[in-house]
């Protein structure tokens, strides 16, 4: 194995020290959990770790002007257990909750399950239906983007100077549901086929008024359903309406797919099981929401 220069910064100021004059062998840990493996199996070959996980500035979550931020060192199992974020993004407290095993659950953390830009990272379809934004540092610079705009082309936009420090979301209000729904192979362990992450507003007259659905692990990284969105909006939030939505949804799956990869046996064959098993997974996730919103 190769050698490499270890850091472990107890500030976020020494982090950023520490990153200024980072390159593409420099590589951040806080648990650990995915890049300890990449190391083990060869995979990278580091000239510089710099870890993290002392970093408790970044060990937060709070409500503060109407917005709900957490630091990114923040755990799994810590946002499983927040009551704050159980009340108010249920979403994403399912959504960690179904993550690995609890040893996994104890160290990653969502920093860096947003970093790695996995397509099939539960914690970030949860995240981009709550329309979340990232905050990035680095040591002379401050830069905020919504997490759907910072994935391209399956990699994070993250420079190797910065650090991912905060995540951030609207405060849900009370007429609002969230719902996370992940469908995996039968290993109890094993990554994700496919996920679904959605948010429903309402007004008292049960129209919704807003409407972010997600899928994971169907394309490069999460993706929106823009589209979808734009037909439940303005309509009444009902059963018969939500399930409307379903064929459409399979629709849009398979088509994702297929393009990703035109003349692909194996997209092909993805395209079909995961445009059938939306169906599922979309009811599943919309019970939910009904149940929250008290609607029969």
């Amino acid at each position: 194995m190769k050698r490499y220069d270890y850091f472990s910064p107890k500030t976020v100021s020494e982090a950023l020290d520490i990153l200024e004059n980072a390159n593409n062998d420099t590589h951040i840990i806080a648990g650990g959990t995915d890049i300890v493996l990449d190391i083990n199996k060869g995979r990278i070959e580091p000239d510089e770790i710099v870890n993290i996980n002392k970093l408790q500035e970044l060990k937060y979550v709070k409500c503060e002007d109407g917005l709900i931020k957490l630091g990114s060192t923040m755990t799994f199992s810590e946002i499983e257990s927040d009551e704050l974020l159980n009340k108010k993004a249920k979403v994403l407290v399912v959504a960690c909750r179904e993550i690995g095993s609890t040893q996994i659950r104890n160290l990653g953390t969502v920093g860096g399950n947003v970093v790695n830009s996995s397509s099939a990272a539960d914690s970030v379809a949860a995240l981009i239906a709550l329309d979340a934004s990232v905050v990035l540092k680095s040591k002379n610079e401050e830069r905020t983007m919504k997490l759907i705009d910072f994935y391209d082309n399956g990699k994070s936009k993250i420079r190797k100077n910065e650090l991912l420090t905060e995540i951030f979301f609207d405060e849900p209000n009370q007429n609002t549901a969230t719902a996370f729904t992940k469908l995996g192979r039968r290993k109890a362990l094993a990554i994700v086929v496919m996920s679904m992450g959605a948010l429903l507003e309402k007004d008292e007259s049960n129209i919704c008024t807003k409407a972010q659905f997600v899928l994971g692990a169907v394309s490069r990284h999460p993706s929106r359903l823009y589209e979808i969105e734009n037909q439940i909006i303005g309509q009444e939030i009902n059963r018969d309406n939500l399930y409307e939505l379903i064929d459409n949804m399979s629709t849009t799956i398979y088509k994702t797919i297929v393009e990703g990869s035109p003349g692909s046996l194996r997209r092909l064959n993805s395209a079909k099981y995961k445009s059938k098993s939306i169906k599922g997974i979309a009811k599943t996730t919309f019970e939910s929401i009904l149940s929250d919103l008290e609607i029969k």
